[in-house]
């Protein structure tokens, strides 16, 4: 088998195992994929939950999720990526650029904006090991999560 038809066969593969989501979890999760940092330095790109590359701009049309709990992240909910409208609404948390029209200004929630903006990510919590030698309680697990940076609105 020839590589275009190596990787012919094993993208119709991923179709496949993606569209029975309770199989593709279990192949999926029971692989662990190895990543190293300098990989990331030289150019392997990062693809986001908004479906682009991590530090890419797009343009959402998304809404301010308003929260009861006063201790909780700031979440905004995306409808629409690049001017295409999502199946299913994706939440993140977000922080606003401290130079864009939005640094001073609080967004209302519940109501639609149309935001420029780039996903970013990192690693958040505190590992297991580090918890069981100190005495901190966290509510966030270790690992890599993504948020989005909100430049301006576009008017």
């Amino acid at each position: 088998m020839n590589t275009m038809n190596a990787r012919t066969a094993i993208a119709a593969l991923l179709i496949f195992v993606s569209s029975t989501a309770s199989f593709a979890d279990k192949i999926l999760s029971s692989s662990n994929l190895v990543v190293y940092a300098s990989d990331l330095e030289n150019g392997t790109q990062i693809i986001g939950l908004l479906g682009l590359p991590l530090g890419e701009l797009s343009s959402i049309r998304a809404r301010i999720i308003e929260s009861n709990v006063k201790e909780t992240a700031t979440v905004i909910e995306i409808v629409d990526v690049n001017g295409q409208a999502l199946l299913h609404p994706i939440r993140l948390t977000y922080s606003v650029w401290q130079w864009g029209n939005l640094a001073n200004n609080t967004l209302p929630p519940n109501e639609m904006f149309q935001l420029r903006v780039y996903e970013t990510g990192g690693m958040v919590g505190i590992p297991l090991d580090a918890m069981k030698e100190t005495a901190y309680v966290q509510a966030v697990g270790w690992g890599f999560r993504t948020s989005l940076v909100l430049l301006y609105e576009e008017k």
